[in-house]
């Protein structure tokens, strides 16, 4: 949409080709796409004809925040640092209306190109679009001054696989037509200090460089990107990023993934290592320092070794079949309980080499298995301070238990009730 105003003369020549002299000038010109969220408004054009070609001076579009990002740090930059404001896209260029030849450059600074609830794209840079018809040749950079995506849109958007091809009666199927257009692709877009992606329990930052061609029309991808800091929620726990890496070698649809993600501040630091190709991806549990595949599985779910409290694997059972009955979160944490698992040993016992004070009355040495089991449910009340509770099966034994981690490896526990005590406790783990 928008206004035009022309002053034109044209003239026809003998060989049937036309010659025009005259400006156009235009207000209030937009462009909307907005199932992309892409709104250019207010355009300002100036252009001319100069016999048989068009001379585009100047098309400008200023930048109009309409909508603000969700994600909070996006949204901060936008609305309230001084370089995010006074933005703009300009186009300009010539066209041989004889040849079908032309060219133009299109310059972008601080351009909110993309604005939607879901995704948000503020960008800077240069793309020269070369046109000798048919050929159609695009090149520039980008930088993303601000962005945020939120993959919890990929999980409301249906789609068809690849195969499935769509017929309503009395239709055919038929090839897909060739364009008559050959395109050529060489983008670089830099994601800059400020792209952030979000959704699927996913929070980070996102760095690094990536080179979009198509030749052929075939589309290709060459840079790695990198998460910057950031946490993921998996298993029931807030897993930190350590390494990130997405490296395109060429297929856009299929990177190379290395991602890590650790259950941190704990003598052992377990999580999960995303392995492979975006469609051939593996998992695999890793540890630092490297322990047992089933003391991996501990430490990540339960922030402890099995052997801390002289139990078998049955804690980890019921922690991970909560776990997947819930749709990933234990149905416990509903209630504002961290943990709960059933223990084996002797109630009250801080895991240590010497033996608690006092035991329940009946769990002797020969005791039969049911009564040397218990149930333990926790709460982390802050950063290292944990209370839990100790119930025995087959007894009324009861423990409060009180811990406090006061550094990396040492801590310190208060047990009320059946066993009273206190203990100080330091522990190390070496690798296997």
């Amino acid at each position: 949409g928008g206004h035009l105003q022309a002053n034109v003369q044209a003239r026809s020549r003998p060989d049937g080709n036309w010659t025009a002299n005259g400006t156009i000038n235009g207000s209030e010109i937009r462009v909307l796409r907005v199932d992309e969220g892409m709104r250019l408004l207010d355009g300002e054009l100036e252009a001319y004809f100069d016999n048989d070609r068009l001379v585009l001076e100047r098309l400008y579009f200023p930048a109009r925040l309409r909508v603000k990002p969700k994600e909070w740090r996006t949204n901060e930059w936008v609305t309230s640092n001084p370089d995010a404001q006074d933005g703009y896209l300009t186009l300009s260029g010539s066209w041989n209306l004889a040849t079908m030849e032309g060219d133009s450059q299109i310059e972008f600074y601080r351009y909110p190109l993309m604005q939607r609830t879901d995704r948000y794209a503020m960008v800077s840079g240069k793309i020269a679009v070369d046109v000798p018809f048919p050929h159609v040749s695009v090149a520039g950079e980008l930088t993303v001054d601000a962005g945020w995506v939120d993959l919890d849109m990929l999980s409301s958007v249906p789609t068809l696989d690849s195969d499935v091809v769509v017929l309503r009666p009395g239709d055919e199927e038929e090839p897909e037509a060739e364009s008559p257009v050959d395109i050529s692709v060489n983008l670089t877009v830099d994601l800059g200090p400020r792209f952030y992606i979000t959704g699927f329990g996913l929070d980070s930052g996102l760095v690094g460089q990536l080179t979009i061609q198509m030749v052929d029309g075939d589309l290709r991808g060459i840079g790695i990107l990198r998460t910057r800091g950031g946490a993921i929620e998996a298993y029931g726990q807030r897993l930190q990023l350590r390494q990130g890496s997405i490296t395109f070698q060429g297929d856009l649809t299929n990177p190379v993934l290395h991602i890590e993600a650790l259950r941190t501040g704990l003598q052992v630091e377990a999580g999960v290592a995303v392995l492979g190709t975006a469609r051939k991806p593996r998992i695999d549990l890793i540890s630092y320092p490297d322990v047992s595949e089933a003391q991996k599985l501990s430490w990540l779910l339960l922030g402890r070794g099995p052997e801390d409290s002289g139990g078998g694997d049955a804690m980890l059972l019921l922690s991970v079949g909560t776990a997947l009955l819930s749709e990933g979160e234990p149905f416990y944490r509903k209630f504002g309980i961290d943990e709960l698992s059933l223990q084996t040993g002797e109630l009250g016992s801080t895991g240590s080499i010497l033996p608690p004070e006092s035991v329940v009355s009946g769990l002797s040495a020969g005791a039969s298995s049911i009564e040397q089991q218990f149930v333990v449910a926790s709460k982390a009340l802050g950063r290292g301070f944990v209370l839990s509770i100790e119930q025995a099966l087959s007894d009324t034994g009861t423990v409060g238990r009180a811990s406090y981690r006061l550094m990396r490896g040492l801590t310190a526990e208060l047990s009320v009730g059946t066993v009273n005590g206190l203990a100080l406790i330091y522990r190390r783990f070496f690798g296997r």
